[in-house]
């Protein structure tokens, strides 16, 4: 790709405001208000070939498809970055990672094998220890919560059953620790869960040199259940944190309030049971013990730790 301008002072201005709020985007899953964002930032950009910075906010755009369910759309655009970037650069990297996840949300795992063998191999090329070990760390975590959300899910099974995680979410608030709940949460992982995070990890690990193993961290198994319940928790974010920590939602308004009607109504267990029934996910613990942890972390706590992030790392992170 050719030597871009410098960019103005008029298009850094413009780009110092509309790239975190396309970042912004992708926690919510906002897709209009993100190819709006992306529209005006192509507009600002093509004009003096700033094709390099225009794909980074694609990629924004659609990883920000991506979390909205849009994999049709999230998975075209990745391989059009694909296509466009060389295999040694960020953009490429970022790309082929989040279409690997796109089909792994497919439970095309065939395809998502090969193309996080790819990232791996890219992943490898990058010089800086201190930079390789974090898109290792980064990477392999997000492809862990993922193959668990994959492995929660199931068509078959009938839907939640409000009430009947509500009585396990009470039971859980008034007899368990957080750590408690985490382990309750991990011992009820279904095997389909932990079988593909295991076939994940020996993939990526098998295509890293042995002095790079060390970056990795630890592996997840069925003898670690409160570290089991912690990935799944995390993973979980992506299912069910904007419908309750969307500052626009009326139940996040009245939580971060501290309304007890949210708790009396069981509004966040209803959120919950509602966002896992959309995706299948069918198994009365797991959402009750979300729920629970909702619930014992209060509005500004839990939307603060649970906050969904991009996988893209920015080049102002410290490596």
């Amino acid at each position: 790709m050719p030597q871009s301008p410098n960019l103005t002072k008029e298009q850094k201005e413009k780009l110092s405001l509309l790239e975190p709020q396309l970042k912004a985007c992708i926690k919510y899953a906002e897709l209009d208000k993100a190819k709006n964002i992306t529209t005006q930032i192509q507009n600002l950009l093509r004009p003096t070939g700033h094709e390099t910075r225009l794909l980074q906010a694609k990629n924004w755009l659609y990883e920000t498809a991506m979390q909205a369910d849009n994999l049709t759309f999230a998975k075209l655009g990745f391989e059009g970055t694909i296509k466009k970037s060389s295999d040694n650069t960020r953009l490429n990297l970022e790309a082929t990672s989040l279409l690997a996840i796109c089909y792994l949300r497919e439970q095309n795992i065939k395809k998502a094998r090969e193309l996080i063998i790819k990232a791996v191999k890219n992943i490898n090329n990058i010089t800086s220890d201190n930079r390789r070990k974090q898109f290792h760390q980064r990477l392999l975590e997000r492809l862990e919560e993922e193959s668990i959300l994959v492995g929660l899910i199931d068509k078959t099974s009938p839907l939640l059953n409000i009430e009947d995680v509500d009585k396990e979410t009470i039971l859980l608030i008034m007899t368990k620790t957080e750590s408690q709940i985490l382990l309750e949460m991990g011992n009820a992982l279904p095997k389909k869960a932990i079988n593909l995070l295991i076939e994940v990890r020996e993939t990526y690990q098998h295509q890293l040199p042995a002095p790079d193993k060390k970056f990795l961290p630890p592996p997840l198994t069925e003898d670690t259940k409160e570290e089991l319940g912690k990935r799944a928790s995390s993973a979980l974010k992506h299912v069910a944190w904007k419908a309750l920590c969307n500052p626009d939602n009326d139940i996040y308004k009245a939580w971060s309030q501290g309304l007890s009607v949210v708790y009396d109504k069981k509004y966040i267990t209803g959120a919950i049971v509602a966002s896992f029934n959309s995706v299948s996910i069918s198994a009365t613990m797991i959402a009750a013990s979300a729920a629970a942890l909702a619930i014992k972390f209060g509005a500004e706590v839990f939307c603060e730790t649970f906050a969904p992030k991009s996988m893209m790392i920015d080049k102002k992170e410290k490596s």
